[in-house]
């Protein structure tokens, strides 16, 4: 179980080292990934894979997309994405209403209210015809609209003026309202090939409606998996979060106060942190030492701050010390608020995270991958603190000889070989 960051930045991305939010779970090992949100950029991502993150997440084995929330830097790669995995028609060919159609939905989408109609009204404004359908599941509260899904004609499915009416390659999705403790529990799930994994959704403080997601296997090993949007307070998603608690939490982290040590030329530590946190607090986000908290609060066992402010750009390579300098007091400001002297990964595009079994080794860090002289990397000194959990740690492959396989194409660059599971 291993997930992969596609876009790292704030809204205020794309920057010159960031995509904007959009993450790649591979929950299943059975060659369908998830993603988490879908930032304008996306699809040109999977095309930017760097060669030493192999194996790549390939754009058309995403089956399913969860959204956060409708801000622009989590939906406005969703149309393009779906054009590219969708496939063209044939020449020739006449489009039919989805709904006379026996083939399901290639892709399912899960959001807010309103993102149904967003991803309807652009398909038909655009005048997109695909081969494969998709779907759009709503998560919606007692005081959501919905939207409807009324079936398509020939003449109807790309009439925008007619927003109730399906495009011409969109499946009826389903309206899921929230239970009386305010969350969606089983949304969604997959069989994989270690356990079933099923996913439950909750709502978080944010300046607008936002969603955390949690991924869960019922089965052993039980890892969990927590993704949440932005947030400033993720208190309503809390009794999702425990019971048991994370394995991996990905927290954002859109602001920070500096040091001076990491900072000499003062550009970014004349900001006192009492500044800093108010304006994190007046827009909607977080700070290191919140992600940290909340961590602490739900026991987590690896912490990853996510969706990076502009301010904090990701390390060239290992020897752009001045940004590394940065990007460590950030984690280490998260690890001390956290308490268990846990190193937290800041992340960046195209880092690799395996989902941490529990409790395996309560002494490692989490496993960062992918650090490679010609992308991000860190400096020595802190390779102590970057453990990979070793693939003897734990016996539970199915296919000895396949993971074996994979496990010698994907060491990363402290000599410890990678589980994907």
């Amino acid at each position: 179980m291993s997930d992969t960051f596609l876009g790292t930045s704030s809204g205020g991305g794309p920057s010159e080292s960031r995509n904007c939010s959009s993450l790649v779970c591979d929950m299943l090992a059975d060659q369908s990934l998830w993603m988490v949100d879908c930032a304008e950029g996306t699809t040109r991502q999977f095309a930017l894979q760097p060669h030493y993150t192999k194996p790549h997440v390939r754009i058309h084995y995403v089956s399913k997309i969860f959204i956060t929330h409708m801000h622009a830097d989590h939906i406005m790669g969703i149309v393009p994405f779906l054009r590219n995995v969708l496939l063209p028609p044939p020449a020739g060919h006449s489009s039919h209403p989805a709904s006379s159609l026996p083939k399901p939905p290639k892709v399912q989408i899960y959001g807010p209210a309103g993102l149904r109609l967003f991803v309807r009204q652009i398909m038909k404004m655009t005048l997109t015809r695909t081969l494969e359908n998709y779907v759009v599941h709503e998560l919606l509260t007692a005081e959501d609209t919905t939207t409807p899904c009324d079936p398509p004609s020939i003449n109807s499915a790309s009439s925008v003026a007619e927003p109730n009416i399906l495009h011409c390659n969109e499946v009826a999705g389903q309206d899921i309202y929230a239970s009386p403790d305010g969350l969606w529990r089983a949304i969604a799930q997959g069989n994989g090939k270690i356990s079933k994994i099923v996913v439950d959704a909750g709502p978080i403080h944010h300046r607008d409606p936002c969603i955390g997601y949690t991924f869960s296997e019922i089965q052993f090993p039980s890892r969990k998996l927590v993704i949440l949007g932005d947030t400033y307070d993720p208190a309503p998603i809390l009794p999702l979060c425990i019971n048991p608690p994370p394995s991996l939490l990905i927290h954002e982290a859109t602001d920070s106060h500096i040091s001076h040590h990491a900072d000499p030329s003062g550009k970014l530590s004349r900001r006192t942190a009492g500044e800093v946190h108010q304006k994190a607090l007046s827009r909607g986000h977080s700070v290191p030492e919140m992600a940290g908290a909340f961590a602490k609060q739900v026991d987590a066992q690896d912490l990853v701050l996510n969706h990076i402010g502009g301010r904090f750009p990701a390390p060239r390579n290992p020897q752009d010390r001045a940004r590394h300098k940065i990007i460590n007091d950030i984690g280490k400001k998260a690890s001390e608020a956290w308490g268990k002297g846990r190193h937290v990964a800041v992340a960046y595009d195209f880092l690799r995270v395996n989902v941490p079994f529990n409790n395996v080794n309560p002494t490692s860090s989490l496993s960062t991958l992918n650090r490679h002289h010609g992308q991000v990397g860190v400096l020595e000194a802190e390779l102590e603190v970057l453990v990979a959990v070793s693939v003897e740690s734990v016996e539970v492959e199915a296919s000895t000889s396949n993971r074996s396989a994979r496990s010698r194409e994907d060491s990363d660059i402290t000599g410890n070989k990678r589980r994907r599971w």
